[in-house]
């Protein structure tokens, strides 16, 4: 089973979480690489967390909250 760990230690993931911060800054965005996608991902786990959802649901939630 994939884990957020898993997801956050891939290279190709690393690349477009780069690749997509090169972008931001060229349009003038505010940080929005590691640090920002780290809090929204783990903020979205616990909303799923608190409101009961199965842990899967919960991990697979705080993957998807990388690519936003």
């Amino acid at each position: 089973m994939v884990t957020l760990e898993d997801v956050k230690n891939n290279e190709e993931v690393e690349a477009l979480i780069k690749g997509a911060q090169k972008q931001l800054d060229g349009l003038g965005y505010t940080e929005h690489s590691h640090r920002h996608i780290s809090i929204v991902s783990k903020r979205a786990g616990d909303i799923l967390q608190e409101l009961g959802y199965p842990e899967r649901t919960v991990e697979l939630a705080k993957i998807a909250r990388l690519f936003t």
